[in-house]
């Protein structure tokens, strides 16, 4: 009998239950040509204050390898393959709509998820956010093993403003980055204003 294939998308939960220690909130989303996506809300309080910290995970995107469509040919072995990871402060609206989205675009639009890569939804995260994109990092997960593929990275990813993209893309995301740590900047809340950049 040949040897069983590993269910990816069975050790990735195994890996959301053990980091997190308790059951998921969960939710799917179909899109046309593609296996559903579940997003699985985690929820945690605040180190201090009476703020909850909703924790948003992606289930589903790590099916298929990330691939350029330019690519002439796909290796299922070796090529990355993640999910996505969206922390913010409150239970907001619609987020979790956004993130499936997002996790449907290698299937859909041959996106490719890089660590320091930039995210523009154009719109929006939620209502009254002043976030409308993100920036892609590592995440709090380590990259989960599956026999036959390249590890699943769970790449996590900070919400920005309009302004602090068009920023990034001029200075780097990195430098993006090294200006939130020095101001101390709450990036889980989607309603804050941009940081200053001058």
């Amino acid at each position: 009998m040949p040897p069983t294939t590993p269910d990816p998308l069975a050790l990735v939960e195994a890996a959301y239950r053990q980091h997190y220690e308790t059951a998921a909130v969960r939710a799917s989303v179909s899109f046309v040509g593609v296996e559903p996506i579940e997003i699985l809300r985690y929820e945690q309080q605040v180190e201090q204050g009476d703020a909850v910290v909703t924790d948003y995970l992606s289930l589903g995107m790590s099916r298929y390898p990330m691939t350029e469509a330019s690519a002439a040919v796909v290796d299922s072995v070796t090529a990355p393959r993640g999910e996505l990871l969206l922390s913010v402060l409150d239970r907001p609206d619609d987020v979790w709509r956004k993130l499936a989205v997002l996790a449907a675009a290698p299937a859909v639009e041959s996106a490719v998820y890089r660590v320091g890569a930039r995210i523009d939804l154009g719109e929006p995260w939620c209502g009254g956010s002043r976030c409308t994109g993100a920036v892609v990092v590592d995440g709090p997960l380590l990259p989960i093993a599956v026999t036959g593929m390249s590890d699943i990275a769970v790449f996590r990813l900070l919400p920005a403003t309009a302004v602090e993209l068009a920023w990034a893309r001029v200075h780097g995301t990195q430098a993006l980055l090294d200006r939130w740590r020095g101001l101390g900047t709450e990036v889980r809340d989607l309603r804050r204003d941009s940081i200053p950049l001058t």
